[in-house]
């Protein structure tokens, strides 16, 4: 960069005391022309090289790792199963005739790829009855939480 500056200013000087020095000859317009086309290729230079040695990254420097990949496709499925089992929880619930507003599950994915319910959060009109359907459809020591008295650290069903 600091050459093309150099090569600008030395440019532009020239073009002054040629300039200077050419008077009022005939050659003046033919001459103010050529040191203009100079200047202008002195201005481009540094930018036709800049694109010329221009070079897109390597595309294996920026590949996933198998692990990472591997770490977002369980959580993508985690997230998934999550919903689904809640959306099915949500539906025995509410046939059962109790009052559900909200059920979340916690769903952890294991190394070898099992998948667990370790705990589910619900907010329903009969915590215990809700409690004692999901035990039923999940086993017994899944953990229910009433999430309404989260903040008390209440479990349901205890």
């Amino acid at each position: 960069m600091r050459e093309a500056v150099l090569a600008v200013c030395v440019v532009s000087a020239a073009k002054c005391l040629i300039g200077q020095m050419a008077g009022g000859t005939k050659m003046k317009g033919q001459l103010r022309f050529m040191l203009d086309m100079l200047l202008a290729i002195v201005l481009v230079t540094p930018f036709a090289e800049g694109i010329v040695h221009f070079e897109l990254p390597e595309v294996s420097s920026y590949e996933l790792t198998d692990d990472y990949a591997a770490d977002l496709r369980n959580r993508a499925l985690a997230e998934e199963a999550a919903e689904n089992i809640s959306g099915v929880l949500m539906q025995q619930i509410t046939a059962a005739g109790i009052g559900c507003e909200k059920v979340s599950a916690e769903v952890n994915i294991s190394e070898d790829g099992s998948i667990s319910i370790s705990k589910v959060w619900v907010t329903a009109e009969d915590i215990g009855a809700a409690a004692e359907i999901i035990r039923n459809s999940l086993g017994e020591e899944t953990e229910v939480v009433n999430e309404s008295s989260e903040n008390t650290g209440e479990a349901a069903g205890e």
